[in-house]
């Protein structure tokens, strides 16, 4: 067997993500060097003590980790609960509750091998029981969880000891360890799960903060876990993190000091926050990407003809300048080149008055006119929504928006109820964690309804292969055929930041968005 240790650098970006990547954003948009810090670090001794309020956009209204895949319960599961590993903030896999592990020289077995005396809230300790329980817990069907595709590869998990869980796959599996850091496939306690049945109002976990009361649209409240396995952290005594979905309302929170931190800041206000005294700006380089989804189960998005003439009509820097204000690049393939598995082919041609033609030849039908599905709570997908809507207008194509809540959106997009959909994600530390899920024939979690023998088999080759440059070219590849096929139509990945008052150090950026960092902040003054 191999030995694994994290390595130095993360496989998973080359330098051309922080100097390309941020560089280009930043000369586009002529910020000052401020904006590309990745982390508020001071050189004194962390003061333990205080407690922080964030303002965050969105409501989690689910927080049984296995349940939920929405942002906005992520940002609290990524709190209170740990997995085996945990995503470090450029996206490589580091030690979490396993402490190493190693993987058999055929990739199928990998063994994890766990801290000891990590200990839940409730006070019992962590063992390979409870993990064991916790991702077989997501496998099964009648969780109902959003992450169970990501469970598909493994053939068994076994605890041969309190402190070891071996993992046996069905085949190799270059993603398996990257997968591992999704937020779905934390720890829970068995003996809470199954007196409780679920984990929504009880949230108890072995993460940096405990988990004290949810008021739904308004506050959740955690307190610092003093049994924490990394000794003295967090230095926080606990943490509000406040709902806070209008914009403006989040900014003013934050220049009044009414939070001290607050997640995405509105791209509106990036240059007031810039000058303001006592304010900085954290971030910058994101995995942030927004595409349009066609359901091809639905006419006339069946018809190839029909897709590729609206992605032609499509331009991007339009939808960037209404929607991020400018903070973004346009976004040719399923991933910006910034990414070693990132598409490195030129931008599309973009021929609004050609596309109106070669739709008009196409013959749609009179009373045609699609819905173009949207996120109520996010101002940036609802400006790209009226953007979109006003380009399909140009080619002859009448839409209607459907503005929807969270748990809305997400039931109708899951259920395939919807004609064009307007869609962001984050966080995918491994090119197979998204494009898999999305675009394999067999696939639960493939909204569009788009089947293509060969995307199956250039998939399942990404997955055979460890060698980094083997896997990039299949999914240049892979990006290629979707960019013809246009099932989803790639519009732009957008930079992030965090607004962190003056008094907050040790606060670190993390690509995925994840506010993990907030176990080694403190409060200054």
């Amino acid at each position: 067997m191999t030995a694994h240790r994290p390595e130095s650098r993360s496989p998973m970006l080359d330098r051309r993500l922080l100097l390309a990547g941020t560089g280009s954003a930043l000369a586009a948009t002529a910020l000052s060097p401020s904006l590309t810090h990745a982390s508020r670090q001071d050189a004194a001794t962390p003061v333990p003590g205080g407690t922080m309020s964030v303002g965050v956009q969105g409501d989690p209204t689910e927080l049984d980790p296995a349940r939920t895949n929405l942002a906005a319960a992520t940002l609290i599961v990524d709190l209170v609960y740990e997995g085996l590993v945990h995503e470090g903030p450029e996206l490589l896999p580091q030690p979490a509750v396993a402490e190493r592990w190693e993987i058999s020289d055929d990739g199928l077995t990998y063994t994890f091998h766990l801290r000891p005396g990590v200990t839940f809230h409730h006070g019992k300790e962590l063992t390979a029981d409870d993990v064991v329980f916790s991702i077989e817990r997501v496998m099964d069907p009648e969780t109902a969880s959003p992450w169970l595709p990501y469970t598909d590869g493994i053939a068994s998990i076994d605890a041969p000891d309190e402190a070891t869980v071996v993992f046996t796959l069905a085949a190799p599996d270059a993603a398996f360890l990257a997968g591992l850091t999704l937020k779905g496939l934390v720890i829970v306690p068995r003996d809470i799960a199954e007196q409780d049945g679920e984990l929504s109002q009880r949230l108890v976990g072995s993460g940096p903060f405990r988990f004290v009361e949810y008021v739904p649209n308004t506050q959740v409240t955690l307190e610092r876990n003093e049994s924490y396995r990394d000794e003295g952290k967090p230095y926080l005594e606990g943490v509000n993190v406040l709902i806070v979905p209008d914009d403006t309302s989040r900014t003013t929170a934050l220049v009044s000091d009414t939070v001290q931190l607050i997640e995405q800041v509105p791209h509106r206000d990036i240059e007031l926050l810039e000058g303001t005294d006592g304010v900085e700006l954290i971030g910058g380089v994101t995995t942030n990407l927004r595409w349009l989804v066609f359901n091809l189960r639905r006419e006339p998005f069946d018809r190839l003809e029909v897709r590729q003439a609206i992605a032609r009509g499509i331009v991007r820097q339009p939808i960037i300048d209404a929607a991020v204000f400018g903070y973004g690049e346009p976004l040719v393939g399923m991933y910006p080149d910034t990414f070693w598995f990132g598409y490195e082919g030129d931008i599309p041609e973009h021929d609004p008055e050609g596309a109106a033609s070669a739709l008009a030849e196409l013959g749609l039908s009179d009373d045609f006119r699609p819905g173009l599905l949207t996120w109520s709570q996010y101002g940036f997908l609802s400006s790209t929504s009226v953007v979109v809507q006003e380009q399909l207008n140009q080619m002859g194509i009448e839409s209607e928006i459907e503005s929807e809540e969270n748990a809305t959106y997400v039931e109708r997009f899951y259920s395939y109820d919807f004609d064009i959909a307007v869609m962001g994600a984050a966080g995918y530390v491994d090119p197979n964690d998204f494009l898999q899920q999305s675009f394999s024939s067999e696939a639960v979690n493939n909204t569009s309804g788009y089947a293509n023998p060969e995307i199956d088999e250039l998939l399942a080759a990404g997955l055979a292969t460890t060698d980094q440059e083997e896997r990039a070219a299949i999914y240049q590849e892979i990006q290629q055929i979707l960019i013809e096929d246009a099932p989803w139509i790639n519009l732009y990945t957008s930079s992030t930041f965090e607004g962190a008052s003056g008094r907050v150090r040790g606060f670190t950026h993390y690509l995925s968005g994840s506010l993990y960092a907030l176990r080694e902040t403190w409060l200054e003054g």
